[in-house]
C-alpha cells in the first residue's frame, strides 16, 4: 500500500514538473534569446565605434568620429572596459584644454597639442581593441592609415574658403571692392552730327514730311520721289 501511495505521488510530482516545463520552458528560452540579441546589438554597437574611430583617426573633424567618440560612455560599461572610459576621459581632458587656449596661444602650443592628442588617442583605440579582441598595437593606430595629400589638400581649401566667405558677409577681415558707374552722357547737338552718307551698315533717318501748305495742300509721299 505504501508502494503505491509512493508511485502514486511521484506520478503527480512528475506530471506537475512536466506542466512547468512545458509552460516556463518557452518564456525561459525567449529571455535567453532575449539576452542574447541584446548581448549581440551591444557588440555591434561597440564595433561600430571601434571601426568608426580607426576609419576616421586621420580626419578628426569627420562628424561620425565626433559622434563616435561621444558615445563612449554609453556602450562601453562593463568592468573590464574602465581601461577605454578612463583612455577617452583623459583625451577629452585634453580636448577641453586646447579648446580653452587663446589663439595667441595655440600659435605657439598647436604643434604640441596636435601630437599629444594623437598619442592619447592611440593609446585608447589600442585599449578599446583589446577590449573587443583586436590586436592593434600603438605604432599601427598612429601611422597605420591611407590619406592622400590631394584630399588634404582640398579640405585646408574648403575651411579657408568657409573662414573667407564669413569674414565677408560679417563685415570683419577681408572688404569686397565695389565701383559704381553712372551713365552721364549729353545729347548730341544737331551741329556734331555728320555730313555726307551714313556709314556702311547704318539704316538711314526715316523720312520727315513737310507741314501742310499755306493753301491747304498736303505733300503726298509720291512727290517727294
Amino acid at each position: 500500500m505504501n508502494a503505491a501511495l509512493a508511485i502514486g505521488i511521484a506520478t503527480v510530482v512528475v506530471s506537475a514538473l512536466t506542466i512547468c516545463a512545458m509552460f516556463y520552458a518557452p518564456i525561459v528560452a525567449l529571455k535567453v534569446q532575449r539576452k542574447a540579441d541584446e548581448a549581440r546589438e551591444k557588440q555591434g554597437r561597440k564595433l561600430w565605434i571601434f571601426k568608426t574611430l580607426m576609419g576616421n583617426r586621420a580626419t578628426r573633424l569627420n562628424a561620425n568620429f565626433v559622434q563616435a567618440i561621444n558615445l563612449i560612455d554609453i556602450e562601453f560599461t562593463e568592468p573590464n572596459e574602465k581601461g577605454v572610459r578612463d583612455s577617452w576621459k583623459e583625451l577629452l581632458d585634453h580636448y577641453t584644454a586646447w579648446g580653452a587656449k587663446t589663439p595667441a596661444q595655440r600659435k605657439i602650443s598647436d604643434d604640441a597639442d596636435v601630437e599629444r592628442s594623437t598619442e592619447l588617442l592611440a593609446a585608447m583605440l589600442m585599449k578599446m581593441g583589446e577590449v573587443l579582441c583586436y590586436g592593434f598595437d600603438k605604432v599601427y593606430i598612429k601611422k597605420g592609415f591611407y590619406y592622400p595629400e590631394g584630399l588634404g589638400n582640398i579640405e585646408a581649401e574648403q575651411h579657408a574658403l568657409r573662414r573667407s566667405l564669413l569674414s565677408l558677409l560679417s563685415g570683419q577681415g577681408m572688404k569686397l571692392p565695389v565701383a559704381i558707374f553712372t551713365q552721364d552722357f549729353q545729347p548730341l547737338s544737331p551741329s556734331a552730327l555728320p555730313d555726307g552718307p551714313p556709314p556702311e551698315g547704318l539704316e538711314p533717318p526715316p523720312l520727315q514730311l513737310s507741314p501742310p501748305g499755306k493753301n491747304g495742300d498736303e505733300t503726298h509721299p509720291k512727290d517727294l520721289l
